[in-house]
């Protein structure tokens, strides 16, 4: 059994004990792990032990008297969330949007999330939740080989971030599809569309950018000196400023005049798609929508989205990697 799987199995094992649990019955339902009479599985056991009490999982040995037996259990007023006063309504929701992110397979602390889950379900006491916190958490034991590198990516870059340590991109660009070698300055992280994006300073372009991290093919952090900040970042940035972009907003050319027609019906969403800074009108019963993007290939995935109701008119190269992409789709389905 895979480690984690483990430990979150024995902590459910205790959790759900009605008094504390032996070391025998312990065996009994670990036997690969756990099983025979030597010391090997009783030193196995104290660092699994261990390990949950770092993750602030309250295993302790209670050494039994007149009312309870002697064994292992988990201290339920110290494990349980408080009382989080939510109705079951927005605890469900609560509980529904962590088993989302869980479910995508790219969520990049899922570790901690399934632990969340897992507390949640318990304090919640929905019936079933504890059932599909522990299945969620076993797929991710399972998935561990196959999981997208992008999730410990973001780790990595989130630990940098921390520490405010210069890290060394191999970065396949998204214009001219070529693989850069620079560094960068990481300042923030966010998330849109199902995507992760990196902002930070980059010494290549020597101005802030936006890197989509699926596009990092290399991640080094600067070893040296691993606890001392190697910058400081631009007193007038703001992530919420960058991830409010649209995605033909980030910085990656120079501004480029991108136009996109309609065909009706155009429902109030889709023109809304195109973010309040977009140019609108009506053309001969079309809609003609405009932007100036510094990421060209940001708005072509947008309009190639909307289906065939929606037409790339400029500029012409872009209209012409849109005709390439589709040519390229059409023929991957004949």
């Amino acid at each position: 059994m895979q480690k984690d799987q483990r430990l979150l199995d024995l902590a459910a094992l205790l959790l759900k004990a009605a008094e504390p649990v032996s070391w025998r019955e312990i065996q009994e339902q670990f036997p690969e792990d756990y099983g025979g009479k030597g010391e090997a599985a009783i030193r196995k056991f104290e660092r699994d032990k261990a390990d949950l009490l770092e993750l602030g999982i309250p295993v302790r040995y209670a050494s039994g008297d007149e009312d309870l037996p002697a064994g292992y259990l988990i201290d339920r007023d110290e494990f349980y969330l408080p009382d989080l006063k939510l109705p079951p309504e927005d605890l469900a929701l609560l509980y529904l949007a962590g088993s989302a992110a869980l479910a995508t397979g790219a969520f990049p602390y899922a570790r901690d999330l399934a632990h969340a889950l897992n507390k949640l379900s318990f304090a919640a006491r929905a019936p079933g939740a504890s059932e599909a916190a522990a299945v969620a958490a076993r797929r991710l034991g399972e998935g561990d080989g196959g999981a997208p590198r992008v999730a410990p990516t973001v780790e990595e870059l989130s630990r940098a971030i921390a520490l405010k340590k210069r890290v060394r991109l191999a970065y396949l660009g998204a214009e001219r599809r070529e693989r850069t070698e620079r560094e960068v300055d990481p300042y923030g992280l966010f998330q849109r569309g199902g995507a992760w994006f990196l902002v930070g300073w980059c010494h290549l372009r020597r101005d802030l950018r936006t890197f989509h991290v699926s596009r990092i093919e290399s991640l080094t952090v600067n070893a040296s000196a691993p606890r001392t900040p190697d910058f400081k970042p631009l007193q007038e940035f703001s992530l919420a400023d960058h991830a409010t972009r649209e995605a033909w907003e980030y910085a990656v050319h120079a501004p480029v005049r991108c136009k996109a027609r309609l065909e009706p019906p155009v429902s109030a969403e889709v023109l809304a798609s195109f973010g309040p800074r977009a140019r609108v009108r009506e053309d001969g019963g079309a809609t003609l929508v405009e932007v100036d993007a510094t990421n060209g290939e940001g708005f072509l995935r947008h309009v190639l989205a909307l289906g065939d109701r929606a037409e790339l008119l400029a500029p012409k190269a872009l209209r012409e990697r849109a005709r390439a992409v589709l040519d390229r789709l059409a023929e991957e389905l004949a």
